[in-house]
């Protein structure tokens, strides 16, 4: 009878076999990166970190999905107006809101409502008391997205289209472009 096989042995195959799909994967175009080049979703992404994305199943990406996204020709030239330069024309940013949901803005400390329910951002750069949000009511159409940066203090999103011009600050669930599934 031989000797059983050393404790990581076992491992080891897992993880090969982990990085044997993945280069599967990236060969299939399935799995990619993106670099962060702003301070928007910062501390859960910072800049100068690459991102690990996926275009499988983008669809419509669930609320609290972090997501990269064609930039509206609207946003650019806003972008633009405010003094914000936009490295590409893609962002990351996260889900807030999806066709259907409520987004209001703000309850007591400063906090998200979506369809009646105070969200637990426990991702944000700063406690939501400590930075300062317009105020906004607004019902996500059908097809569209509401989507926001962890660190508010520094994020063009939603919020500041909706402000320019009412109804601007919706994205096109056509202009995801892939789910971040993290970083490095």
């Amino acid at each position: 009878m031989g000797r059983p096989p050393a404790r990581w042995v076992r491992p080891a195959l897992v993880a090969l076999t982990a990085v044997a799909l993945a280069l599967t994967a990236l060969g299939t175009g399935a799995v990619g990166t993106a670099s962060v080049v702003s301070a928007s979703m910062a501390p859960t992404y910072g800049v100068g970190g690459t991102l690990l994305t996926t275009t499988v199943g983008v669809g419509e990406p669930g609320r609290g999905d972090v997501v990269v996204f064609a930039v509206p020709a609207s946003w650019r030239s806003a972008a633009r107006e405010s003094g914000v330069e936009l490295e590409t024309g893609l962002m990351v940013k996260r889900v807030v809101g999806r066709g259907g949901d409520r987004v209001v803005c703000c309850a007591p400390g400063g906090r998200l409502v979506v369809n009646g329910e105070v969200l637990d951002e426990g991702y944000l750069a700063r406690r939501p008391q400590d930075v300062t949000n317009p105020t906004y009511d607004v019902t996500v159409p059908a097809g569209h997205l509401w989507l926001l940066g962890d660190n508010r203090r520094h994020s063009f999103d939603s919020r500041a289209m909706q402000v320019r011009e009412p109804g601007a600050g919706f994205v096109p669930v056509s202009a995801v472009r892939a789910r971040v599934l993290g970083g490095f």
